[in-house]
């Protein structure tokens, strides 16, 4: 199975993060539980909880996150603060 789910992250102090080999992000938040993956449909929301990005090897975890995303073909972009 590829990866084709590439992420960035970018913070509110302007530090950026790129993932391009990623099978899917689990997105935690106040108001709803979401699981991203290949090919899944376009989206835009705000999250106040946490964030899994499930990769290969590992699951880079991030808590506390306040922000919005956007996932279309197969991009996921986060810009939160923590």
């Amino acid at each position: 199975m590829s990866n084709n789910i590439t992420v960035q992250l970018l913070n509110i102090d302007g530090d950026v993060q790129k993932y391009d080999d990623v099978n899917f992000i689990r997105i935690i938040s106040k108001k709803y539980n979401l699981i991203i993956m290949k090919d899944y449909l376009p989206i835009i929301g705000e999250i106040q909880g946490k964030v899994e990005i499930g990769r290969e090897n590992e699951t880079v975890k991030m808590d506390k996150v306040r922000g919005y995303f956007m996932h279309k073909h197969n991009k996921f972009n986060l810009f939160y603060s923590d």
